[in-house]
């Protein structure tokens, strides 16, 4: 298993309390990965990267965990854009929380890991190295929290551990959070990552590197309009250009967006619907929260599609809307993290009684509760 760095955390939630990029990344380290042999390996060679890796693990813990919550990233920010919920979690007020371990994985291209322009970016070989990190860390059993892209990572994940009859590693519950779920929903405007795939989009990639101008005008469709107008956004804004910029990585994001054609081209190995139905068909109930913006230009149409396709799952599959653009996870910390808890809370309780209890019997901490809407 793999050693990691000390939590970070800090009790004032004011803005002046905002982590930067270079503490974020501080407090992980970065291991190599083989994507030839699907594993972490313990030295860099001629077929490895170096993935950046966070992992905060309970100080006093004296066994093994049982269970782990993992956590995987999205565009533009990477593992950073969970730095907040991080935060949060770590000064939770439920000591059942803190004690359960976190991993924040970032893919090849994004934040501290590596970004080399010629490699072969695909959802395959980022569900590859999520299930590298969790052998890697000796995790069993998960809670899974994605953003964005990692949606389709996830089911990427979620149609292996179907067809295996043994999976080392079992999700367990999953809150999704503004992700692309059908191939027929993406509405990614033209100007966003439809364009960073030109010739154009390429360009403007290269320039935005050291043009802030030009990088704040790609990242200005990810905030609420209200949320554009605030100080907070502002500073993490800049931080957000120094995690995109980390290893020369504009250069990588035209080369990193094709998740999109990915989905159209794997949508009936990534159908939702098949794969609930499959593992129920084996006893394993899943919970699925998924979760989506109200102002989010890229993937709002997918709350309706869920609503619609999964309502037979219902209330194993729960869906809602909240305020807010793409980056949520910023915008809606709060909100968020208790949605966190809750899974984490149901996971715990779940392991000591034989019985799963019912979402009203489960205590969260005293942060907004989340408001579920039924799928009817």
């Amino acid at each position: 298993m793999l050693h990691p760095a000390a939590s970070f955390s800090r009790n004032d939630s004011s803005e002046a309390s905002l982590i930067t990029a270079e503490e974020w990344f501080a407090g992980g380290r970065r291991v190599p990965f083989d994507p030839q042999q699907k594993r972490i390996v313990s030295s860099s060679n001629a077929n490895t990267v170096n993935v950046f890796q966070r992992v905060v693990y309970p100080v006093n813990a004296s066994t093994t965990p049982s269970r782990w919550m993992t956590f995987l990233p999205g565009f533009p920010d990477g593992s950073y854009g969970f730095a907040k919920v991080d935060q949060l979690l770590e000064d939770s007020p439920n000591s059942m929380v803190r004690q359960i371990p976190r991993l924040y994985v970032e893919y090849v291209g994004q934040g501290d890991s590596d970004k080399p322009v010629n490699y072969a970016y695909s959802t395959m070989e980022r569900a590859d190295l999520v299930e590298a990190q969790w052998r890697a860390n000796g995790i069993r059993k998960t809670v899974v929290v994605t953003f964005d892209f990692s949606s389709l990572v996830l089911m990427e994940l979620l149609r292996r551990q179907m067809e295996r009859s043994f999976s080392s590693t079992y999700i367990e519950h999953v809150l999704i959070l503004n992700g692309g779920l059908f191939a027929d929903g993406h509405s990614h405007p033209w100007n966003t990552t439809p364009l960073l795939q030109t010739r154009v989009g390429r360009f403007g990639s290269r320039i935005a590197q050291h043009s802030n101008w030009m990088l704040n005008t790609m990242l200005r469709p990810l905030h609420s309009k209200s949320y554009r107008s605030k100080q907070a956004q502002r500073r993490e804004l800049r931080e957000i250009r120094k995690t995109i910029r980390r290893h020369k990585g504009t250069s990588v994001l035209p080369v990193a967006a094709g998740f999109v054609r990915e989905h159209q081209k794997y949508s009936d190995r990534w159908n939702l619907y098949n794969i609930l139905t499959n593992l129920q068909s084996q006893n394993q109930s899943i919970t699925f929260e998924i979760v989506g913006s109200n102002e989010d230009p890229f993937e709002h149409r997918q709350i309706n599609l869920a609503r619609q396709r999964l309502q037979p799952f219902y209330p194993q599959v729960r869906t809602d809307r909240i305020p807010g653009g793409h980056l949520s996870i910023a915008e809606r910390t709060q909100d968020i993290v208790a949605r966190i808890e809750a899974l984490a809370l149901r996971t715990s309780i779940a392991s000591v009684s034989s019985v799963s209890p019912s979402w009203s019997n489960v205590a969260t901490s005293p942060r907004s509760q989340p408001s579920w809407t039924a799928i009817y």
